[in-house]
């Protein structure tokens, strides 16, 4: 591509709202009048709340994909992203005809299918190549009421980074459901990994659990994974320019977000 082109990729677990943060950030480039398209990558998605410029359901049916394989929907879904890595070279050029200076490419909820195998990480290097990625990690915000449950998430993160090789930003979701006293702990936990192996401690003996919680923690705090983490909500739009602040930050400067 002749002109400057910057994916980003939305990950996460299944229900994290990746798919409503591509529609709420598809909103905000759009108002600013910037260059924009989506791309879909769940090809066993019912129902999307945007209409993306770039589909794979228009290469793999699902449906199709279980009565001719005698597969069950999981299946289906490995199958899908397999087959999708075949025809990427397609994707690619869908991509370069419509010229996008920002895509924002929508993963499957299974995170396990984009990450971890070879093929999501195949689609991934092929879709960034003449570009500048970054990827935006979600949490949702139920995994992690308990400090266990947000060192391992974090611990998630971690890995996924390592097993895609982008550039993270790494945000907490829905953030406008968190209740405030649940909120106040996060914002500790997320300032000071020392608060949080306080309160990994505060449930009595340490068991082996609790132990390999704070060990995931100490990991964490050495690779310097705690900070950063921005909560976000994509329906009422909290904390979306700071999520674009962030991106702006792994891109360089980009005055043309705020005329």
């Amino acid at each position: 591509m002749a002109k400057r082109y910057y994916p980003i990729f939305m990950v996460g677990t299944a229900g994290s709202g990746k798919t409503v943060l591509t529609r709420t950030l598809y909103d905000w480039f759009s108002e600013k009048n910037l260059d924009v398209a989506t791309l879909n990558l769940d090809a066993g998605v019912k129902r999307l709340p945007y209409n993306p410029d770039i589909d794979v359901r228009e290469i793999v049916n699902i449906d199709n994909l279980i009565d001719k394989l005698e597969l069950g929907p999981n299946g289906a879904m490995i199958a899908s992203m397999d087959l999708i890595a075949t025809k990427i070279d397609d994707v690619k050029s869908e991509i370069e005809y419509i010229e996008p200076e920002y895509l924002l490419v929508d993963t499957p909820g299974q995170i396990e299918l984009f990450a971890y195998r070879s093929s999501g990480r195949l689609i991934s290097s092929i879709v960034s190549e003449g570009g500048q990625p970054a990827s935006i990690f979600l949490i949702d915000p139920s995994l992690v009421i308990k400090p266990e449950g947000f060192s391992s998430i974090l611990l998630l993160s971690m890995s996924v980074n390592f097993q895609l090789s982008l550039p993270q930003i790494t945000a907490i979701s829905k953030a406008d459901i968190i209740e405030k006293e649940q909120m106040e702990s996060l914002e500790k936990w997320i300032e000071s990994p020392e608060t949080l192996i306080s309160s990994i401690q505060s449930y009595g003996q340490i068991n082996l659990s609790q132990q390999l919680g704070i060990s995931i923690i100490e990991l964490l705090d050495q690779f310097k994974s705690m900070g950063d983490l921005i909560p976000i909500s994509a329906n009422t739009g909290q904390n979306i320019d700071t999520l674009i602040a962030s991106l702006e930050r792994e891109w360089g400067q980009r005055d043309d977000f705020y005329e």
